[in-house]
Formats: C-alpha cells, sequence, structure tokens
C-alpha cells in the first residue's frame, strides 16, 4: 500500500510531538529501574525543556534533582542545578527569585567572601521598593558581569535602567546607562552601546555631576576610537580632561593619558604615543592618580614600545612586570595580554611554536568581548603562517573578514587584511592577494588620513592653550586668597605671625641667595664661555677667511658662532635642561673649535642607542668646561692629528660621562700651564657645591693621566645627577 502526501504529513506531525513525549516517559521508566543517577537524569531534563524555552516544565525537574542531590549532601552539584533554576526563573523574568537560587549556589561555591556577591545579599534582605529593586538588580548585573556572565548581566542592568527612569533618580540612570554601555560594547553591540553613553550624559548633566561626566566622555572616546573616528575620539577625550581640571580632580589621570596614547596609536602616530604614555608612568605613583589596574595598562604600552624599538629584553621586563601586577590583582585581561605579549615576543625570535601555546594559554582568560576573539584569531593565522600552515591561517582569518563586528576593532581589521594578502601571496593565489592589498592601502590610507591627524593636534593646541589660561587664573585666585588668609592671621596673632613671617623672610632670604649665587655664577661661566680672547679668535678667523675669499667657510663658521651664542644664552637660564640639548650644544662648540683649529683633531660621541635622551635631564651646560680643557690644553699642544670622545652611559639615578682625549696628557698640560688659572673649573666647582647642596646628590669627578695605560692622553670621569 502507498501512502499519500496527506498520510505522510500525519505521520509526520505525530512523530515531531509524540515521539519526544514516547523517549521521555521511555527514559523515566528505565530510569526507575536505576539505583543512582536520577538527580543527572532530571538535571538533563531540565536542560533540555530549558533549551526548548519551557522554563517552567525545566524548573520542575531542577527542583527533583535538588532534592535528590540533597539526600546525597552533593553541594556542588547543588550549586550548578541552582545556577539553572536561577537562569530559568531570570527567562521567565522573575527576578527575585532568579537572585535568591544565585546566591543559594555562590554559597555552596564558596563566593561569599567576593565583595559583590555580599553586597547583592545585603540588598537581597532589605526592603523590595523600587529604589531598593534598582540597587538590588544594578549591583547583581554587576556580579554576574564579574562572574563573565555578561549576557546574562544586560537583562538586570536593563531593569534596574527602567525603575531608575521610573523614579527620575539621574544619578542611577548615569551610573546604570553608563555600565550598560560597557557591557554592549564587550558583546559587540556598538549602536546600543553608544546610545546608552549618551543616555548616561544627559543624566549627569541634568545633575551636574562633573566626574559622571568626564567618565562618560572617556568612555565615548574609547567607542569612537574603536570604530576609527579618531578625530571624534579626541573630542571627547579632550571634554573628559577639560572636566578633571575644572573640578581640580586628579584621580584616574594617568587612564586618560593612557586612552589618548591610544589614540595616537590608532592613528599610527607613535611619537605622541610614546609621549602620552611618558606622561602616565611619570605621575602612576602619585596619589589616586592611577589603580593598579591602570598601572598594568602602563607597563603593557611600555612594553610594546620597547618590542617595537627592537629592544626585546626590556620589554620582556614590562610585560613580566604585567603579569606580576595583574596576577597579585587578578586582573584577568592583564593576563591574558602578558601571555599574548610574550607569544609575539618569541615569534619575532623564531619560536612560532613556543609562542603558539602561549597564545593558547591566554585564550583560557579570555571573556565573551569579541576583540579577544579576533586578536587570538589574528595571533594563531600569524603563527600558523609562519610554520607553514597557509590553510589554518586562511580559515581562522576567514572567520574574523566574517565577523560582524570587526570594524570595531581598527587596528585588528588593518591586522586582519595585511595577513590575508601575506597569505594569498604565499599561496600564489595573485588575483586574491591584489584585492586584499588594496584593502590594506585603502584602509590604512583612512587611518592615516593628514586632515584627521592636523585636526588632532590642532585640537591638542587649542586644549593645552585654554588649559594654561585657565592655570593663570587659578593661580591668581589661588595668590588672592592666600593674601587674604595672611591678612587674616596677622590680625588673630600678631606676635606669631611676627615670629612665622620673620622665619619664612629668613629661609626665602637664603634661597634668594643661592638663587641669586647660583645665577651669578652661571654668567660667570657665560662669560667666561664667550670671552673676549675666545671672541676676538672667532672673529679674526671670519675675517681671514673673508679677505682669503672663502666665503662658504666664513659663513659656516659664523653660523656655528651664532647658533653656538644662542644655546648657551638660552641653556644658561635654565635649572636643567634634557641630555639631547646638552649633547647638541657639546657637539656646536666642538665643531666650531675643530674649525677654528683647522681640523687638527676628530670627535666622536658614544652611547647607546636606547639612552633616553630626552628624558634624562641634567644640569646645563656642566661638560662643555672640560671639553674646552680637552681640546686647549690636550689637543691643541699635540702636533699630529688628535682626537676627541665622548661617552654617556645611564646608570640609573646619574649619567656617567667620559671624556677622554689621546693630548699630550694631564700632567703634562698642568707643568706647561703653572701659572695659568682657570676660571671655567673654579666656576664649575663652586656649581658643584652648590648642586650637590641643592638637589642632595653627590656629584663626582675624576682625573686620569692615560700614560699609565701605555697610552697618551687623559680621561675625565663625570657622574652627574640624573634631575
Amino acid at each position: 500500500m502507498k501512502i499519500g502526501i496527506g498520510h505522510f504529513s500525519i505521520i509526520w506531525v505525530v512523530a515531531m510531538f509524540a515521539l519526544p513525549h514516547l523517549c521521555l516517559a521511555g527514559m523515566q521508566e528505565k530510569d526507575s529501574l536505576m539505583e543512582g543517577g536520577k538527580a543527572s537524569y532530571y538535571d538533563s531534563l531540565g536542560a533540555y525543556y530549558s533549551r526548548n524555552d519551557d522554563n517552567r516544565k525545566a524548573i520542575t525537574f531542577f527542583e527533583k534533582a535538588i532534592t535528590l542531590k540533597k539526600a546525597e549532601n552533593d553541594s556542588l552539584g547543588m550549586a550548578s542545578t541552582y545556577e539553572n533554576l536561577s537562569r530559568s526563573y531570570q527567562l521567565l523574568k522573575q527576578y527575585l527569585k532568579a537572585i535568591t537560587y544565585q546566591i543559594m549556589a555562590s554559597e555552596l561555591k564558596s563566593e561569599v567572601f567576593n565583595s559583590y556577591f555580599q553586597q547583592v545579599k545585603k540588598l537581597m534582605s532589605g526592603q523590595h521598593d523600587s529604589l531598593d529593586l534598582t540597587r538590588l538588580y544594578y549591583r547583581y548585573g554587576l556580579f554576574l558581569s564579574k562572574k563573565g556572565k555578561k549576557k546574562q548581566s544586560i537583562d538586570f542592568y536593563v531593569q534596574a535602567l527602567r525603575l531608575a527612569r521610573a523614579l527620575h533618580y539621574n544619578k542611577a540612570i548615569a551610573t546604570i546607562a553608563n555600565d550598560l554601555a560597557g557591557e554592549y560594547w564587550d558583546l559587540g553591540k556598538k549602536s546600543l552601546s553608544t546610545m546608552q553613553y549618551e543616555t548616561a550624559l544627559a543624566a549627569a548633566e541634568k545633575i551636574n555631576d562633573s566626574n559622571r561626566m568626564a567618565a562618560v566622555y572617556l568612555n565615548l572616546g574609547d567607542n569612537y576610537k574603536e570604530q576609527g573616528k579618531l578625530e571624534e575620539s579626541m573630542v571627547q577625550l579632550l571634554k573628559a580632561l577639560r572636566i578633571k581640571e575644572a573640578i581640580k580632580d586628579s584621580s584616574h589621570l594617568s587612564f586618560y593619558y593612557i586612552k589618548a596614547a591610544e589614540i595616537a596609536e590608532a592613528s599610527l602616530n607613535w611619537k605622541k604615543r610614546a609621549e602620552y604614555i611618558h606622561k602616565a608612568f611619570v605621575i602612576k605613583d602619585l596619589d589616586h592618580c592611577a589603580s593598579p589596574m591602570e598601572k598594568a595598562i602602563i607597563y603593557e604600552n611600555l612594553g610594546d614600545i620597547a618590542e617595537q624599538k627592537g629592544n626585546n629584553k626590556r620589554a620582556l621586563k614590562y610585560y613580566d612586570t604585567l603579569m606580576n601586577i595583574s596576577r597579585h590583582i587578578g586582573y584577568i585581561n592583564g593576563i591574558k595580554v602578558a601571555l599574548s605579549s610574550h607569544a609575539n615576543l618569541y615569534r619575532k625570535m623564531g619560536q612560532p611554536a613556543k609562542a603558539l601555546r602561549l597564545i593558547l594559554a591566554a585564550e583560557k582568560y579570555a571573556t565573551e568581548n569579541p576583540f579577544y576573539h579576533i586578536s587570538s584569531r589574528n595571533a594563531k593565522a600569524e603563527l600558523y603562517f609562519e610554520m607553514g600552515n597557509s590553510n589554518k591561517a586562511l580559515r581562522l582569518l576567514s572567520k574574523n573578514i566574517k565577523s560582524p563586528v570587526l570594524g570595531n576593532y581598527a587596528n585588528e581589521k588593518l591586522k586582519t587584511l595585511r595577513l590575508l594578502y601575506k597569505v594569498y601571496t604565499k599561496r600564489s593565489d595573485y588575483k586574491k592577494a591584489f584585492q586584499w592589498n588594496d584593502s590594506v592601502q585603502n584602509f590604512e590610507n583612512f587611518l592615516r588620513n593628514k586632515d584627521v591627524r592636523t585636526k588632532i593636534a590642532e585640537l591638542e593646541t587649542k586644549y593645552q592653550t585654554e588649559k594654561n589660561k585657565r592655570i593663570i587664573a587659578m593661580l591668581k585666585a589661588k595668590n588672592e586668597i592666600y593674601d587674604q588668609r595672611i591678612r587674616f592671621a596677622i590680625l588673630l596673632i600678631i606676635g606669631l605671625v611676627v615670629v612665622i613671617v620673620f622665619t619664612v623672610f629668613l629661609v626665602r632670604l637664603i634661597n634668594l641667595k643661592a638663587k641669586y649665587r647660583e645665577n651669578q655664577l652661571q654668567q660667570q661661566q657665560l662669560r667666561w664661555q664667550m670671552n673676549p680672547h675666545f671672541i676676538f679668535n672667532a672673529l679674526a678667523s671670519i675675517q681671514q677667511m673673508i679677505q682669503n675669499r672663502k666665503t662658504k667657510d666664513a659663513a659656516f663658521y659664523l653660523g656655528e658662532f651664532a647658533s653656538i651664542t644662542r644655546l648657551v644664552l638660552e641653556y644658561s637660564r635654565e635649572e636643567n635642561i634634557p641630555l639631547e640639548k646638552e649633547m647638541n650644544m657639546l657637539q656646536s662648540y666642538i665643531e666650531l673649535e675643530r674649525l677654528r683649529s683647522g681640523n687638527h683633531f676628530d670627535y666622536k660621541f658614544n652611547f647607546d642607542p636606547d639612552l633616553e635622551t630626552a628624558f634624562i635631564r641634567i644640569p646645563p651646560m656642566a661638560i662643555q668646561p672640560f671639553v674646552e680643557n680637552a681640546i686647549k690644553h690636550g689637543l691643541s699642544e699635540k702636533e699630529e692629528k688628535g682626537l676627541l670622545q665622548l661617552s654617556f652611559e645611564d646608570q640609573g639615578n646619574v649619567l656617567k660621562v667620559v671624556i677622554e682625549d689621546n693630548g699630550i696628557g694631564i700632567e703634562n698640560a698642568w707643568r706647561k700651564r703653572k701659572q695659568h688659572r682657570s676660571m671655567a673649573m673654579e666656576i664649575f666647582e663652586a656649581r658643584r657645591r652648590l648642586m650637590q647642596k641643592r638637589y642632595k646628590k653627590k656629584l663626582a669627578i675624576r682625573f686620569l693621566d692615560l700614560r699609565n695605560e701605555g697610552k697618551t692622553g687623559t680621561r675625565v670621569v663625570i657622574y652627574l645627577p640624573i634631575l
């Protein structure tokens, strides 16, 4: 007998609706014959109905499982089932029951010491009016988020926000919407994230809550930065910084500089990035300027910058510090980043297998944030490509390129495009390789857009100008308040004020005398440096060159002479200057002396390429007198061509400077100039005593005659304090 389509449809319907229940009935009958395993069986039934959106029936089986597990005293099993009950009640929108069962699960899982759990439990035991429920749902959302259940936490944030809006409680609206926006962003829902940040900002503005406004502007800027909208990102960041300065709040200021560095990095402006990270590093240990987590992020960036400069050894130290801080504070993302960064270094050192193991270890710490999965796939694809497995690399990159949220993360998108180009080139599929290369070029041009970078620079300049004006106004106001307080104190306790004024006057007088003496010494050194004899010789040399029609040489000499004059005048006014400027001044001076002597000697600067000459600060013109002595009393007396060498070495708190010449030697020089009094050395010695007294740091000098080493010449070793 043939079965028609109608008969077949009836059988299909019966099979779809009857067979699952017949199977379940059979399973129940079979299970009733078993001695154990009933609790697990009921858990399985509950999970089955939960997956099919029949949460009421799921709850029935979960409760049966709980009864059996209680009889067996299975604490961990009960905790798991309580969490299933919590999730089922949440899906039924019975939120208080959902929280109750999660509390029971957390108590069995020894989570009672979790601060978020304690807050939830405390709120659960109180009254449940609208305000209490707002706080309870918000705190419970935080608790779930910290447990990594971000999707589950969204529901409770939304409920808390709904209640806060009904109460017109703008403070709560600002806080909840800000956190909800962060959760949406982590789940890749960028439009919802931006919308919630705007909600938080509107609420904060209504109550004029500057701290919340600054935080929201910062977060909005982060959103725009990840989307590649760099100009808008900088606008939001500068708004946040203006608020922080207006309310004189330095809390988490390092984090704001970190975000500015991230914008610079996204626009491929590596110099600006390094400047902002340095600012964050300098203030990280000041009160409230950086949390432990923010310090970890600073070391992450320092490691990356060192890695870009090719200093892998220093980068490893920074990443080790990142790992130590992250483990100490339980910063999961920090641990993951440290592992990934170590992996990238091992990849660069030609150890892809070891790097891959570290990447896989880092994946254990990944959250629901799509960024981590996209980033991890890029890292693994690069390693598989280098290990010759382009198929695996292509599968991972294909997942990334198909991800609807890849556009949220500009840097990772650029990396994915570049890797696709490499893979297809390796596979000799040049058509696709050229297509992906075009995509790379277009996206790089978008990120490097000159107009955007110019506008960012203009925004920064405008911000700094406004900042300076505010500082001046603030200082004026402070001075006025200070003067009023002084006058008021004089009226109240005239006798005490006389003593205080006398003490302050005495201290100020001493400081002014020291300052005056130091300035006088600088001027003396300046006059010595540019003494009439030197000027006469310089001008005479210029005149002779002009007469001999060596106009090019004369113009060059005159330019060098003007340059060093300007530098000396400029630096003599500063208490300390970057090593880079001191080296530039020395080079100009040596070139001038070398030209005047008819290239009678050569010179050489020796220093480690990683020496941070722009950041190391030293007293100005502290090295020049010794260079002068080496040239005039060492090399000038030498018949054959001489050599002057200057070496610089960072030794922590001091800068070691070595000035070595192969002239006639210090002892011979002293014998030849017994009647000569070196004003430069006398002035420097006086400066040295003043600097040691002021900075509480020793400035040591050693003179060595090289004939003791079988050579001719003099070596001067100076240990300058780094200021």
